[in-house]
């Protein structure tokens, strides 16, 4: 996605949490930091938005199965 479609917001950030943020990242950008946060979180909630379809269609998983996939993927 290009910068050029970048909007400016106001957030509001709890003070403990910015200062985390900041000791992890002293030197960097904030907004490229909350950028790359809400991405991943974007992709985790449709990850999970797809698995609960899965789910629906399909039924729950077998937890021997997820096992197995656990163990093969690790």
């Amino acid at each position: 996605m290009s910068e050029a479609l970048a909007l400016k917001k106001s957030v509001t950030i709890p003070a403990d949490l910015l200062e985390q943020v900041q000791g992890l990242n002293p030197a960097g950008n904030l907004s490229a930091y909350v950028t790359e946060a809400l991405r991943a979180k974007v992709e985790r909630d449709n990850l999970a938005r797809l698995l609960d379809e899965v789910r629906a269609e399909h039924g729950p998983e077998d937890p021997a199965d997820v096992a197995r996939w656990g163990q093969i993927l690790a």
